[in-house]
């Protein structure tokens, strides 16, 4: 079952994106469509974008994001840390292998799914 804190969260965020929520695996998929990505940096415009968590949230947090696994940066070359492909509910997916939870952990009183969506928005724009 999708924990109601987590559709909670979600409810914040529907004016502003496309996305379903996917029960598979005791895991809790987020899938973004057409996520908009920041202009100049990448070889598209938008992904899809997946992130998830447990049934466990807001206790257990999110770690790492995926994207289309075609995308790259503009250069053609592959951002740090995205070198891995991966498959989830049936779709292969570009990793990002970011950890925004090593340096402060997670704490789920002040973190939740938008302010993750921001940490992933952040290290987009990045583009390294």
């Amino acid at each position: 079952m999708i924990p109601q804190e987590l559709t909670d969260d979600m409810a914040d965020l529907k004016e502003s994106y496309t996305f379903e929520i996917v029960e598979q695996d005791n895991k809790a998929y987020i899938v973004f469509r057409n996520f908009p990505l920041p202009a100049g940096v990448y070889n598209k415009d938008c992904t899809d974008l997946l992130i998830f968590t447990t049934k466990q949230y807001p206790n257990s947090n999110f770690d790492m994001f995926w994207v289309d696994q075609d995308l790259v940066l503009q250069n053609g070359q592959v951002p740090k840390s995205a070198e891995v492909i991966e498959s989830h509910l049936g779709k292969n997916w570009r990793r990002f292998s970011y950890h925004p939870y090593n340096v402060k952990p997670w704490n789920p009183a002040q973190d939740n799914a938008a302010s993750y969506l921001e940490y992933v928005k952040q290290r987009l724009r990045k583009g390294d």
